[in-house]
């Protein structure tokens, strides 16, 4: 199994250098006022290279104003022959399958789970039969690139695989996706239920102007709770996520699957900040 650090700043990307992980994924997943500058990429890029170790670039959801932020660094990543870059954006995909040179891969924005909300959720319905709970746990369980026809599509644009979540009850789905000749990567530790385009932990903490931003989420995340459900969430950024925990069993049943490619998050929400305590997930997941 290949293990992967996502990281969003530079600080991040050296801590994570310095583990025992195979690659480096720079850029944030969800917000594009994070965006790195194309000098912070071109550094990040050097470093990783220097250390060995593999580089993926990771961009989120995109308005007209983060297509304009990335062309340019688009310009530079296609020049280069060693890089991976998972985007969640369907603009941005258009524009890499056009230029070619890199290796693409679906972000999690672009790949639809709805086991990415709790269960609990769907049960709700009123007194749902046996065989009618099956059918819709069938269907519940699943993802988008489930369905050829999308898989397909994606294949289409010259994209070589996908993220998914730690959801285990979706590992067979994943496998039947694999066979179809699509990578699947594997993130650990959160699962994002909501994504919104405005930021609810920015306007909790009072920034006023996205482009002026100070960037809270890089180091602060908010539990909440809802009561009618009954569970825990966390707040960050853009995102609401609900937690999980890795573990060696599942982590040997995704093997079996196909997966070689597990993404392990540093972050508030992860609580995953020094090389030692993203070594000790590592070792863990082995």
């Amino acid at each position: 199994m290949k293990f992967t650090v996502q990281t969003e700043t530079l600080h991040q990307l050296r801590e994570a250098l310095a583990s025992q992980c195979d690659s480096i994924r720079f850029g944030p997943e969800f917000c594009e006022w994070k965006i790195p500058s194309l000098e912070h990429l071109k550094q990040a890029y050097k470093e990783v290279r220097e250390a060995g170790k593999g580089f993926k670039y990771v961009s989120p959801i995109l308005s007209n104003h983060g297509i304009e932020k990335i062309r340019e660094q688009l310009v530079f990543l296609k020049g280069l022959n060693d890089v991976e870059v998972v985007t969640g954006d369907l603009g941005a995909l258009n524009l890499l399958s056009e230029c070619g040179g890199v290796v693409l891969r679906l972000g999690r924005p672009r790949v639809y789970i709805p086991a990415r909300s709790p269960w609990s959720q769907i049960t709700r319905m009123p007194d749902p039969g046996f065989f009618t709970r099956r059918k819709v746990e069938k269907i519940f369980y699943q993802t988008s690139l489930n369905y050829v026809r999308s898989l397909e599509y994606f294949k289409s644009l010259g994209v070589m695989g996908a993220d998914v979540e730690w959801i285990p009850k979706c590992f067979p789905h994943y496998k039947k996706i694999i066979k179809n000749g699509f990578k699947i990567a594997v993130h650990t530790h959160a699962i994002p239920v909501a994504v919104t385009m405005r930021c609810h932990m920015a306007r909790f903490l009072g920034e006023v102007e996205p482009a002026l931003c100070t960037k809270p989420c890089l180091s602060k995340a908010f539990n909440i709770r809802q009561k009618e459900l009954e569970k825990k969430f966390i707040l960050h950024g853009n995102v609401v996520f609900r937690a999980v925990e890795p573990n060696e069993r599942e982590a040997r049943q995704l093997k079996r699957t196909g997966v070689d490619e597990l993404i392990i998050p540093m972050s508030p929400v992860s609580r995953l900040n020094t090389v030692n305590e993203l070594d000790e997930v590592m070792v863990a997941l082995m």
